[in-house]
């Protein structure tokens, strides 16, 4: 922090003094065109009272009269709590680099009025001329002061920000006083109440000495915090109007990132679609033919640096979905070859079964006809049996010999036609029979060349080639592979 020269201000005129309504401040002072235009008294704490000196006085440079306006008008400004203190403390005492000080230090009423300046804005003190300690001489440890015999007084004689300072205070400084108070603690004798007391108040400016160190380092922490938040808020201001310069420095680029970022987004989907396509569902042959043409026919020129992905992924997909043509294409021939068995048994059954009724109907007819002869034989016997009554018994006999003898090769041409049918319906239910056996060996046949097929397109998937696939699968058909089989 910067330091300045000693100005020697008791004779300084045209400062312009009023009394202010603060609890911090007792006046406050302007001269225009001053070195230090700014004058601030505060009122005396208790050792300048007991001592017959005024409050301290500092002087403030860069302090323009807007600012001295501002200052005086803080006690009717809300944001400042309506209060001149606060103003002074955020806005100038705040910013000592901004607005160095000096201190004007009154002379004792008992000593030639030579006061001198005390540059403290560095937190260092240098004095001139007649330094004038703040300790009372006339004091002693029965009142609470510090004795000045003792090293420890300095500490009373120091600005805050130098007493914080490490080292501003010796160690050597801390033993001297320490040894001198119990040098002279050792003459008390505490064996009376007397003497107890005494040592006591003999003591009681230490504990003075260290609240009032406490006290001040309270209030110095307090205005190093203000400070802070001050700075703190100020960094934020500037983050937030140079951050602001920065995105629009940077928007052309950003832009062109975000774009570069879609485009690179839209080319990976490709990528992924073109992978897809191993992954999707083709209901039937057209379909899958024609993903396989789109696929063989994609323009890899327009992806660019993803044209080795893209052409990873074409290569997988067609791995998977050519194999799944030709499968589909030899189930379909399949199929095909099933419906045409099928239909043609269906064709044989139907062939048959006119052909049985044709048969059936035909030997009803010869049943028919056999009878109708039968029963006009029988009606010509009987009217000629009528009309010859009277004709022999033998003549009867040997009619009636005949008669039986035609019954019997009725009986063995009805028993013959019995049999010619009853061998007829015998080799129809063998017909019938092998067909349905022929039926159910093509209906296997067509269910095993299924799952055979089913299963050579699974081993092809895991990209092994057709002819080793079905060695593979004949193989296990034949079980010359232990625990593996195919369920049909």
């Amino acid at each position: 922090m910067t330091e300045f020269s000693a100005v020697d201000l008791s004779e300084e005129e045209g400062m312009q003094w009023q009394a202010v309504d603060s609890s911090q401040i007792s006046e406050i002072g302007y001269e225009s065109g001053a070195e230090y235009p700014l004058g601030i008294k505060f009122p005396p704490n208790k050792k300048q009272q007991a001592s017959g000196l005024p409050g301290s006085e500092y002087r403030y440079a860069n302090v323009t009269p807007e600012l001295y306006a501002q200052l005086l008008a803080a006690k009717d400004n809300p944001v400042y709590n309506n209060s001149i203190g606060t103003f002074f403390g955020k806005i100038i005492k705040a910013y000592a680099d901004l607005y160095p000080f000096v201190k004007v230090e009154a002379e004792r009423p008992t000593e030639p009025a030579a006061a001198s300046v005390t540059i403290e804005a560095s937190g260092t003190s240098k004095k001139k001329e007649n330094p004038q300690p703040s300790l009372d001489l006339d004091g002693d440890a029965a009142n609470g002061t510090i004795s000045p015999s003792t090293s420890l007084s300095i500490i009373d004689t120091m600005a805050d920000d130098l007493l914080f300072t490490p080292g501003a205070v010796t160690d050597a400084q801390l033993a001297a006083g320490r040894d001198w108070y119990l040098t002279e603690a050792k003459k008390y004798d505490i064996s009376t109440e007397k003497a107890r007391t005494e040592l006591k108040r003999f003591a009681r400016p230490l504990q003075k000495l260290r609240t009032g160190i406490e006290a001040r380092a309270k209030e110095l922490t307090g205005a190093t915090k203000r400070k802070i938040a001050a700075i703190d808020e100020e960094k934020r201001r500037l983050v937030r109007i140079v951050g602001g310069i920065e995105d629009e420095v940077l928007q052309p680029l950003t832009a062109w990132e975000q774009e570069e970022e879609t485009r690179k987004a839209n080319l990976a989907s490709i990528v992924a679609r073109l992978a897809g396509f191993a992954q999707t569902y083709h209901p039937d042959i057209p379909t899958l033919t024609a993903a396989i043409a789109e696929l063989e026919s994609f323009d890899l020129s327009t992806m660019q640096e993803y044209k080795v992905g893209a052409e990873s992924a074409i290569a997988a997909s067609l791995r998977v979905l050519k194999p799944e043509l030709e499968r589909r294409k030899v189930a379909e021939a399949n199929e095909a070859e099933l419906a045409r068995l099928r239909a043609e048994a269906a064709e044989r059954a139907e062939r048959d079964r006119l052909a049985a009724i044709e048969r059936a109907a035909k030997e009803r007819a010869e049943r028919d006809a056999a009878e109708s002869v039968a029963a006009a034989e029988r009606e010509r016997l009987s009217a000629e049996q009528r009309a010859e009554a009277a004709e022999a018994k033998a003549k009867a006999d040997q009619i009636e010999a005949e008669q039986k003898a035609q019954e019997a090769l009725k009986r063995a041409d009805i028993e013959r036609i019995a049999a010619v049918a009853k061998e007829r319906l015998r080799i129809e239910d063998e017909q019938r029979e092998e067909r349905i056996a022929a039926e159910a060996r093509a209906k296997n046949k067509a269910h095993r060349l299924k799952i055979d097929n089913e299963a050579l397109g699974a081993i092809i998937a895991l990209d092994i080639p057709m002819d080793r696939a079905q060695d593979l699968l004949i193989a296990i058909d034949k079980g010359l592979i232990p625990h593996v089989t195919i369920q049909y």
